[in-house]
């Protein structure tokens, strides 16, 4: 029996993954005290997300896979930002 997932969950698990990776690699990489604010970039990003979900789906970004893109293109900014 193969369970389907919601939208939000499929979001919020991508968004832990990378809270989890941004943590792992703050500390154990690059060894740096990242603020609280700038480490949770992609939660905030997912709390926009569930704000805007129900106007979303009167438009063509309501696909959980664009908002999953956007939490990784934020992490992977934030990583970015943080290494130079």
């Amino acid at each position: 029996m193969i369970m389907k997932l919601a939208d939000e969950v499929k979001v919020a698990l991508v968004t832990a993954a990378c809270v989890l990776g941004i943590a792992i690699i703050f500390k154990n990489v690059l060894h740096v005290q990242a603020d609280f604010i700038v480490s949770n970039g992609p939660f905030y990003l997912f709390i926009v997300y569930l704000i805007t979900r129900g106007q979303a789906k009167k438009s063509k970004c309501d696909k959980p896979l664009y908002w999953s893109l956007a939490i990784i293109f934020v992490t992977l900014l934030t990583i970015a930002l943080y290494t130079v």
